[in-house]
């Protein structure tokens, strides 16, 4: 066990950190699309990585995850508090490259079938264990500290396959349905964030997911998904509760860090040394392909031509924001491609994704109502916009 050869180190940092935040960022990385990086860009990253496991920094932030557990899950804290706890691992592997910064899985762009992934292969982090040890790619036959001595477990929730994850529509209709963070937290946290952890199984369905590398990808997309949010008018929006119960603000302090929850409110600034690839000026787009790429680059400018066919009553029940005619950067409005020809010509009906199982429920203390609302409202999403003959470009 090496925690105890950490500490020093980490009591270094945390004070590092602490005066960069005061002095602002003097180098700010940008996280990309881990399926961007190049061979070249990937083995530096991966030697990184392979470094931070060899000298405990995995058992120590799995320790951190499974300690807070309950205090950071199923309430307010969760968005600010993964952001700093990705910050604080991203920082640690900055002592080892400089121009470390944390790649994302766009997972929503893989949702209609996860375990077909390229990220899911022996290029990038490896895929099913079939309930036992990890054999290929970056965490390959890696063996895990906490919470004992064990190999890196993956075990698909459909045996060699996984069920369907949310969809981009999905996820591009809670980003415009919800302008506080309570309400856009929770309807995340019961759907995307939920499903890539029950959908791999393994170490990444245990309060000590955090071993896994898949992890850190996932929650940095999640991360991307708010700072995109944040960026359509939401940047200083937070409220809800506390792992207390007390209310939550900008002035509340994240459970093991004791920062303010204002110093993850705004990256590129403070210790938030970061920006995610595409800068502000994408990320203000509200275009369904800045909330995932379509598979297919081409169909890039067309991805919310489908939405803008829909009727009306969906559009203003689902996507707000298309029901006032403005059409958001990219998507087309008039021209030799009409936008009903695109969405009923291409594509394929929308999937039910897997709801969050009791298992699941139970040990995040989720409440059941709101789960059951939100579960029932994401089926009641799949079934509108597939009678209205909708067809997803992903």
């Amino acid at each position: 066990m090496q925690f105890i050869s950490l500490l020093g180190c980490v009591a270094i940092g945390l004070l590092a950190g602490m005066a960069d935040a005061q002095n602002g960022c003097s180098h700010v990385v940008v996280r990309r699309d881990i399926t961007s990086l190049s061979p070249q860009e990937w083995s530096r990253m991966t030697s990184v990585i392979q470094r931070m496991h060899q000298e405990g920094w995995f058992e120590y932030y799995a320790n951190i995850h499974n300690r807070e557990f309950g205090n950071i899950h199923g309430n307010d804290n969760f968005f600010p508090w993964h952001r700093r706890f990705l910050r604080d691992f991203e920082e640690v592997a900055q002592r080892y490259d400089r121009n470390f910064a944390l790649p994302y899985w766009d997972e929503l762009r893989d949702s209609r079938s996860p375990a077909s992934s390229v990220v899911l292969s022996s290029r990038f982090i490896g895929g099913n264990g079939f309930g036992s040890c990890v054999r290929d790619g970056l965490q390959s036959n890696w063996n895990m500290g906490f919470p004992s001595n064990h190999c890196l477990v993956r075990s698909y929730d459909r045996g060699s396959q996984m069920q369907p994850w949310y969809s981009p529509e999905y996820i591009f209709s809670i980003m415009q349905r919800y302008n506080d963070m309570h309400n856009f937290r929770e309807h995340i946290e019961y759907s995307l964030h939920g499903s890539v952890h029950l959908g791999m199984g393994g170490d990444m369905s245990t309060y000590w997911s955090a071993n896994d590398f898949a992890f850190w990808l996932h929650h940095a997309n999640l991360d991307r998904l708010w700072a995109q949010w944040q960026s359509w008018g939401h940047g200083s929006t937070m409220d809800g509760q506390n792992q207390n119960g007390s209310p939550m603000s900008l002035g509340s302090r994240l459970p093991h860090y004791g920062d303010p929850v204002s110093s993850t409110m705004q990256i590129g600034s403070g210790r938030m040394c970061f920006q995610y690839a595409g800068g502000s000026s994408r990320r203000s787009a509200k275009a369904m392909s800045f909330v995932a790429e379509p598979p297919n680059s081409s169909e890039d400018g067309n991805a919310d031509a489908g939405l803008h066919a829909l009727p009306e009553h969906l559009r203003k029940k689902w996507f707000p924001m298309l029901a006032n005619g403005q059409a958001p950067s990219g998507a087309p409005m008039n021209g030799t491609r009409s936008i009903q020809s695109v969405s009923r010509a291409s594509g394929k009906p929308l999937l039910y994704p897997a709801p969050l199982t009791d298992m699941w429920v139970s040990m995040h203390k989720f409440d059941r109502n709101s789960v059951s609302q939100i579960m029932d409202e994401a089926r009641q999403f799949v079934a509108e916009m597939n009678g209205a003959k909708y067809l997803s470009p992903y």
